[in-house]
């Protein structure tokens, strides 16, 4: 009498093809979470100052990104916290088998240039891209902002693939390096619940310190051995000092309209803003530092008592 089960190869075939739909829809959802903040606000364009017609906030297209030079700092939060979802979802599920990273990889890449493609459309359509006549600057700032939007869905997929490796090293980085990011999209999510104005206080303390406190715990599960794991918490700590006044020089650079895009003022803005927010940033780095030796000293005698604990159980040791 002829088994109706499936053999081992069959077996083998369909927990594969199970890994690789379930990775992609991991991905996928993961890319879709990234975005939450600008969907929970409405989802629609920016007011654009090249548009070809008069056009009222309310009445502007849906883009699944928000496309605008005032924007860009949270257009490349919303596409990088993607992928560190989708690498820390992958590497806590690795251990189980249940989903292979590269099909993960694919599911967040496939939302994040659908959503790239659908902005961008809309975009072109407003601007006349492609129409005779078309003006330079329209040109030249639709060029730039997709240049900069298919950069920022790339460095998502490094993020993504150094959070969902085994290694604790090379995930742990990937961590420290996406503090900031994770920190604006959560001040994202807070300013689409509530009133930005009336609670300015709150969250200008939240993406002050958040970001310490998350590269702080990082680097203490990190640790310190092997010694090269210390290229981590120098990485972590410049990436914690550096990447909050970048975002604050480039933010202010491209939002002064004044500019009229004027690349090379913008420029000479950017670097007059970069070391005056620089010196903002000492006091995140030393609490970081400090919460991550903490930390390290704390698992380090935790597990010297549990190891006393145990030579005096065993006599025989």
């Amino acid at each position: 009498m002829s088994s109706s089960r499936p053999g081992p190869t069959a077996m083998r075939t369909e927990r594969r093809a199970e890994s690789l739909v379930m990775g992609g829809a991991l991905g996928f959802a993961s890319g879709v979470l990234g975005l939450l903040p600008w969907l929970m606000k409405g989802g629609r364009l920016p007011l654009q100052n090249l548009w070809q017609t008069e056009t009222r906030p309310d009445a502007m297209p849906y883009a699944l990104l928000p496309v605008s030079q005032y924007s860009a700092t949270t257009l490349l939060v919303l596409l990088l916290v993607g992928g560190v979802v989708a690498g820390g979802a992958t590497r806590l599920l690795r251990r189980t088998g249940r989903v292979e990273a590269w099909s993960v990889s694919v599911g967040l890449l496939l939302l994040q240039v659908a959503a790239l493609l659908q902005a961008f459309v809309v975009v072109a359509q407003g601007l006349g891209i492609g129409r005779p006549g078309v003006d330079s600057r329209s040109l030249l700032y639709f060029t730039g902002m997709l240049g900069g939007t298919i950069i920022s869905v790339l460095l998502a997929q490094g993020l993504f693939w150094l959070i969902s490796r085994r290694s604790v090293g090379p995930a742990a980085l990937g961590l420290v390096l996406a503090a900031v990011p994770v920190t604006s999209w959560i001040v994202g999510v807070i300013t689409a619940v509530v009133d930005p104005y009336a609670a300015a206080l709150v969250i200008g303390s939240v993406f002050h310190w958040l970001p310490a406190v998350i590269v702080g715990a990082v680097l203490g599960w990190c640790g310190v051995v092997p010694l090269r794991r210390l290229g981590v918490w120098v990485a972590g700590l410049a990436a914690l000092w550096v990447t909050p006044a970048l975002f604050t020089a480039v933010s202010n650079a491209l939002g002064m309209r004044v500019l009229d895009g004027d690349l090379r003022e913008m420029a000479q803005i950017a670097v007059k803003i970069f070391p005056a927010a620089l010196g903002i940033g000492v006091g995140p780095v030393i609490l970081a530092a400090l919460l991550g030796a903490a930390i390290v000293v704390v698992r380090w005698a935790v597990a010297r008592g549990g190891r006393r604990s145990e030579t005096l159980a065993d006599p025989d040791a």
